[in-house]
């Protein structure tokens, strides 16, 4: 018997060590019912609670717990004021583990008119925990709120916050009082704390219920409440289109089910922040800071799927009337982020353009900025100072900066009627035929607005608004052409032709440039007088910023004197105007006195068009105001409407996401990133102090390596490796690329090669160009794109003749060359 007894004693010893050898990152207790697990690299760790019902009571995300102190995380639901959750089951749980696998069984709660039934299953992979949701609803009915699941962090301190697989970002700033939620539709999000470097990667899917939703609370212990929830129904908000409530958790509307079984699975992945938010080597500038801006401030521009502008989810306002939001995604660099600006786009084309092509300037959570009577069922509406008709070209412009984002051609030629419609309502408003376009109303005196500046009253002939028409038009030219409408393109390049000429001729000329003040004045009415004669930053920035004012001296004049100013004031940023509007011309006891408002203040949203401005002869002056708006988020988040002009501390309820534009400017004017539909363009303005930055930059899921030197810029991705000290720009694809000399859009050569292979571009003019290659002695083929086929042409290789030949109907001559080190130059005869 004893024998025996040793045998099995044995005989369990032995499968207990198999088990523990086969799973060595799992560990059952089975008399408190509880499992711990980690994934194999142990960055993940979750305790079990399984007594009573079932609930993780314990999390540890890269060594820091983040669930703790009788926090948990739990499945349940809200109804009729009761809560019931999975860590009360009306049933004991059953535990079995097999392999990398641990199921829990027989979780069961809620009361007999309705009820939940679980399974969880949790498997372990080498960096990442999956977690499967079993629930069966065992009857119909309502939830208040369904937990699926809900996760109670143990600070609001724990994260800094949550970036949203729609782009946006719940950040814990935002929800600094209890009860204050978040609320947005998305499907994952990753958590992070900058200070311990750790994020925590959580992505839900459903194969049935394809409509998700998550919450952000904050609890009443000072805890961080998340909850996720699924439904086969679109789930609407409960108070008006609110995301943002002060007073409970519930922004959504309850949700109904039919008794039925969902699968909902959930991949949980530890990260390490500075890894997973990686942009590189930013010389001379706080990479960290530049980070969180982007994380943060700018994320903050999404109010939730479909509604993107440039205010935020607190204030719940989308202004379409701004013509940056596209290059918000170009500095965000992410995949969601520009997706979900696509999508929005084509929300917009849908609910806010009305029948005559107008499109409504303003959404909101309800009615309260609305003109009477013109808010819609999807809270579109006009706005109560005016009808802001930048609106417009604004539309028509970040359609057509999203298509160089996005790449998609299928996508951009589905708002080629909407867009056509938009810019004809505009089009139609040049009475005179002088070719400016007009506005609503005819004089200050109607004391109406009509643009971003909106309680300026701006009328009849308006700068503002002619230079978004002609930065509108001059894109569309471009689009028609690409989309084979090439007597559209020629309209609307003769349109904007006509209205760059009456734009900068001088005031007395029915133009918009004073030549005693050396500045663009802001409107003009229809008695003649000019309005805005006091060096507006806005008006003077476009004129520059969107080639309308392409004299170098009228470009210096700006430009100094406004820098001049700037200094003399010690501004951290440009004003909103330089000199006081005249009187009565906007909205008394907030415009005036001044400096006050939009009557002197600093709005940090026009920072890229600024630093744009300047870049190309004074980048040292961008960068300076570049360094400023970083050094003012490190003191205050950015989290303001604006800055007062006398102290220059923030201001105003209203916080701006375009507070972020000058890290915009950073991207796009001094590190020179252009995205195109059909290419990567960089066209840097490197200063010393910026010299040896290295960008890492992710397009349309091709990842490149930027370096940047005063002398030369080099871009990686691939095999390749194609540097110049001249703009240029490159599409790579598998094991090819495409060289693009200059900032055109036609391709200059392709390059073909399975290994490394290095190209230094050196010369191009209308008769020769030229670049050196090296491929480690390795093959590489070349087309040469876009030439001439009436004309003969000499390939080179080292001085030596390789071929001479025309390009075929297609204007192409293919080649290819062998050698360590080559010297390339292709000659037109």
């Amino acid at each position: 018997m004893k024998n025996y007894i040793l045998i099995v004693s044995l005989l369990c010893w032995s499968l207990i060590a198999t088990a523990q050898k086969y799973n060595p990152d799992i560990n059952y207790d089975k008399t408190s019912n509880s499992v711990t697990l980690s994934d194999s690299s142990g960055t993940i760790s979750i305790r079990l609670k399984c007594d009573k019902g079932c609930e993780i009571d314990n999390l540890t995300i890269q060594n820091n717990r983040v669930v703790s102190n009788g926090n948990s995380v739990f499945t349940g639901f809200k109804q009729g004021g009761e809560i019931f959750t999975s860590a009360k089951s009306s049933q004991i749980p059953r535990v079995s583990i097999a392999k990398n696998i641990v199921t829990i069984n027989r979780i069961r709660y809620g009361k007999s008119s309705f009820e939940i039934e679980e399974s969880w299953i949790f498997t372990i992979l080498k960096n990442t925990i999956g977690w499967q949701i079993k629930r069966n609803y065992l009857n119909d009915g309502t939830m208040d709120q369904s937990y699926l699941p809900a996760w109670t962090f143990d600070s609001m301190k724990t994260w800094d916050g949550a970036i949203l697989n729609n782009g946006g970002v719940a950040w814990c700033r935002f929800l600094e009082k209890e009860n204050f939620t978040y609320g947005a539709h998305t499907s994952g999000m990753t958590l992070w704390n900058r200070n311990t470097n750790s994020c925590f990667r959580i992505t839900s899917k459903n194969a049935k219920y394809s409509y998700p939703a998550a919450s952000f609370t904050h609890l009443k212990n000072g805890a961080l409440g998340v909850v996720q929830t699924w439904s086969d129904n679109e789930i609407e908000t409960k108070y008006g289109f609110r995301r943002f409530i002060e007073n409970g958790s519930d922004v959504f509307a309850p949700v109904s089910v039919k008794k039925s079984a969902v699968i909902i699975t959930c991949s949980l992945q530890p990260l390490k922040y500075d890894e997973a938010y990686d942009r590189g080597t930013l010389s001379g500038i706080n990479k960290a800071s530049v980070n969180e801006i982007l994380n943060t401030i700018a994320r903050y521009s999404v109010v939730d799927q479909n509604f993107y502008g440039s205010n935020g989810w607190r204030t719940g306002f989308a202004v379409l009337q701004e013509q940056w939001l596209a290059l918000f995604g170009l500095a965000i660099d992410d995949p969601e982020y520009v997706r979900g600006f696509s999508q929005t786009l084509e929300y917009e084309k849908e609910h806010a353009i009305l029948p005559d092509g107008r499109i409504l300037p303003r959404w909101h959570h309800d009615d309260g900025d609305a003109m009477p009577g013109t808010f819609t069922k999807d809270g579109y509406y006009e706005c109560q100072w005016g009808y802001m008709l930048d609106s417009q070209p604004a539309y028509a412009i970040d359609v057509a900066e999203q298509f160089d984002m996005n790449g998609d051609i299928t996508w951009l030629r589905k708002f080629k009627p909407a867009c056509e419609k938009v810019l004809d309502f505009m089009i139609r408003r040049d009475s005179d035929g002088n070719g400016l376009f007009e506005v609503i109303q005819n004089t200050r005196k109607e004391q109406k607005g009509t643009d971003w500046l909106d309680v300026v009253w701006a009328s009849y002939e308006v700068s503002t608004i002619n230079a978004l028409m002609y930065k509108a038009l001059d894109r569309w030219s471009e689009l028609e052409n690409l989309l084979g409408d090439p007597k559209m393109s020629q309209q609307y390049k003769s349109l904007a032709i006509k209205l760059k000429r009456t734009f900068n001729k001088n005031i007395s000329d029915g133009g918009f440039w004073n030549p005693d003040k050396q500045w663009f004045v802001h409107w003009r009415e229809k008695d003649g007088s000019v309005y805005g004669n006091n060096l507006v930053s806005v008006v003077n920035l476009m004129a520059i910023g969107y080639g309308l004012c392409d004299d170098p001296t009228r470009k210096e004049a700006i430009l100094s004197k406004m820098e001049e100013l700037t200094r003399k004031e010690n501004l951290f940023i440009w004003p909103a105007c330089y000199f006081p509007y005249e009187d009565g011309v906007g909205l008394l006891n907030v415009n005036y006195p001044y400096p006050n408002y939009e009557n002197g203040d600093l709005f940090l949203g026009w920072a890229e068009l600024g630093t744009r401005c300047y870049s190309e002869k004074n980048p040292e002056i961008a960068v300076k105001y570049i360094k400023n708006v970083i050094s003012k988020y490190e003191q205050d988040g950015l989290a303001h409407q604006r800055y007062l002009r006398n102290s220059q501390t923030g201001a105003g309820d209203d916080i701006l996401a375009n507070n972020a534009m000058a890290i915009v400017g950073l991207y796009r004017n001094i590190y020179g990133i252009r995205p195109q539909y059909n290419r990567l363009c960089l066209q840097p303005h490197i200063t010393a102090e910026l010299s040896g930055t290295e960008v890492k930059y992710n397009l349309r899921n091709n990842y490149y390596l930027i370096k940047l030197k005063t002398d030369q810029t080099t871009v990686s991705t691939g095999n390749f490796s194609v540097s110049c000290s001249k703009p240029f720009a490159i599409n790579p694809e598998k094991n090819e690329v495409a060289v693009f000399f200059g900032n055109g859009p036609s391709e200059t050569f392709k390059a073909n090669s399975s290994h490394t292979c290095k190209i230094e571009l050196m010369e191009k003019n209308d008769s020769m160009f030229s670049w050196r290659s090296s491929s480690g002695n390795r093959k590489v083929e070349y087309a040469l794109q876009g030439l001439n086929p009436t004309k003969s042409y000499t390939v080179l290789i080292n001085r030596n003749i390789l071929k001479k030949s025309k390009p075929d109907a297609k204007g192409v001559i293919s080649f290819a060359s062998q050698g360590d080190k080559n010297e390339i130059v292709v000659k037109a005869e």
